[in-house]
């Protein structure tokens, strides 16, 4: 029988576990400070990222990241070396995945037009400089996802359970948060869910929440 609780024991276990978070000129924007650390909390990449579109002030109003702070920084290719050895070599978990997974294709679409275009040495459609994050793509799993049923906070509309806001999901656990950065630094927030992962992996079968019996709603 399987558990909410399976994806966060397997993952506690991974040899190769990174975490990945990162912050953006907007939501549809591009990648302005990237962080990946590994199962035991240490840094693997922690940079910001010089952008080509300017910080939007929702987003300027979140992480308070400036323009000037980014000025005279590398853009993303100049990243990309080392990034795609770290998406080769380790199993990566995101807080909601999809977002920060397609900001780093839309980051480095911006700043190397054509980067994507093959073919490959392997005869492929797409370019050797794809294939890193074609894997991220294939292979990171959501934190956020796996939680909502941990967390218990059930949409009777839609009949499923409802995504926590990560500092919500740390809250609700009791992970340990006061030695970290701010919420909305990359680096904060990978260390967050690292935490949440190790957190949610002890936690016993019954205290899990039940999916409310149709007439309970």
């Amino acid at each position: 029988m399987t558990s909410a609780l399976d994806p966060f024991r397997r993952w506690a276990e991974l040899p190769n576990l990174a975490v990945l978070d990162s912050e953006t000129t907007g939501l549809h924007g591009q990648i302005i400070e990237l962080a990946i650390v590994d199962g035991n909390g240490e840094a693997l990449f922690n940079e910001r990222i010089k952008p080509t579109c300017p910080v939007e002030a929702g987003a300027l109003a979140i992480h308070g990241i400036t323009d000037a702070d980014l000025a005279h920084l590398p853009g993303m290719p100049a990243h990309w070396e080392r990034l795609s050895e770290i998406f080769q070599t380790h199993h990566v978990l995101v807080y909601n995945r999809s977002f920060d997974v397609y900001r780093l294709e839309a980051s480095m679409t911006a700043a190397l037009p054509g980067w994507f275009e093959g073919p490959g040495t392997d005869g492929g459609h797409y370019s050797d400089m794809y294939r890193p994050w074609q894997q991220l793509q294939r292979t990171s799993e959501c934190v956020m996802t796996a939680y909502a049923p941990v967390y218990g906070n059930w949409n009777d509309y839609h009949r499923s359970w409802r995504w926590a806001k990560l500092v919500d999901a740390c809250a609700r656990e009791g992970v340990q948060t006061s030695d970290l950065d701010a919420a909305h630094s990359a680096l904060g927030d990978c260390l967050r869910t690292l935490r949440l992962v190790h957190k949610v992996a002890q936690k016993p079968e019954d205290s899990l929440p039940s999916v409310p019996e149709e007439g309970e709603w």
